[in-house]
């Protein structure tokens, strides 16, 4: 191997040990990743709260506005998505990394309504190097499981404490 190639070898090496220690978990406080929900102004527009979060898992709630409500009077199918994805999306950003979805897949089971708020519980099934999948549950004031949800995350090499 000529010296030229080696040193390319080298700086491969190098790149890939600073995208590894990127990738390596950070200390995330609850309020670090409810500050990462208020700079989101979808979030915000909704009116989407953060109230427990842990490595792999957050849970929150939106409250059931009829701005939000399709022509039966129940939550608009979009707004459960982006809810169950929002909080998906906070659950795996706990490893430390900025993520961005890959897939989602809804089941409605009932129609969100006649609710004060709509909960929503989000769940690591498997974190990877690169690809999670987690698990969603959207329920009514009385915990009855209304929607489930099942998301598939790209974790990017940014972690998050790069942006604060």
């Amino acid at each position: 191997m000529s010296k030229k190639h080696k040193h390319i070898s080298a700086t491969k090496t190098t790149e890939q040990k600073a995208v590894q220690q990127s990738q390596q978990p950070q200390e995330l406080t609850p309020q670090k990743l409810n500050r990462l929900l208020e700079k989101n102004p979808f979030a915000q527009l909704l009116g989407m709260e953060l109230l427990e979060v842990r490595e792999g898992y957050a849970y929150g709630r939106m409250r059931m506005d009829e701005h939000f409500t399709n022509i039966y009077g129940g939550m608009h199918g979009g707004c459960a998505y982006a809810l169950a994805d929002t909080l998906a999306g906070l659950a795996a950003s706990t490893y430390g990394n900025y993520v961005t979805t890959i897939d989602g897949k809804m089941n409605y089971l009932e129609a969100v309504k006649d609710t004060g708020y709509v909960y929503g519980e989000a769940e690591v099934q498997r974190q990877g190097g690169r690809i999670g999948v987690y698990t969603v549950k959207l329920m009514d004031e009385n915990q009855k499981v209304l929607v489930t949800a099942d998301f598939t995350y790209y974790r990017t090499g940014q972690a998050i404490d790069q942006q604060g």
